[in-house]
């Protein structure tokens, strides 16, 4: 199942945005290198078409990005490649925590101690992660905080 990454809607319209004036550009510099009559010269064609290919690229690969799980690991994919290569496996997750509006999983990998790792995917789509997981794993330990909740620190 796939959770796409949170961001906000200025960093997706941005995103977007740059992807279509690079790809305008990436055109203009197309045209000019075939010998259509622009105000380009070749040269200026070359570097534009170069940039704006390498922009564009960059802009959707990032607008790719996107959380796989499947039965044994959590994936974290920018277009299909999976930047943590297996690394969050189900079976050594050990707790899920909700707290603040974010998503945090702590997990075994190598070595003894958990690493902690926030997810960050819309609150929506919380409780669908949180199943998916503990369907998968039912050792995994689920704490929510609430909101009004206050630590022992805060309370001295």
């Amino acid at each position: 199942m796939k959770f796409k990454l949170k961001s906000t809607p200025a960093i997706q319209i941005l995103l977007w945005i740059i992807a279509a004036i690079s790809l305008l550009g990436l055109v203009v510099g197309i045209l000019a290198l075939v010998g259509v009559h622009i105000e380009v010269t070749h040269i200026q064609g070359i570097l534009l078409a170069s940039v704006c290919s390498f922009t564009l690229l960059i802009s959707l690969l990032f607008v790719t990005i996107h959380y796989k799980v499947d039965a044994n690991c959590i994936h974290l994919n920018i277009a299909f490649v999976d930047m943590l290569s297996n690394r969050i496996r189900i079976d050594k997750i050990l707790n899920i925590v909700i707290e603040n509006g974010n998503f945090y999983i702590s997990y075994l990998w190598k070595g003894p101690d958990p690493v902690i790792a926030a997810i960050m995917i819309h609150p929506k789509r919380f409780d669908e992660m949180k199943t998916l997981l503990m369907s998968s794993n039912p050792n995994i330990v689920f704490y929510e905080a609430k909101d009004n909740e206050t630590t022992d620190s805060e309370q001295q």
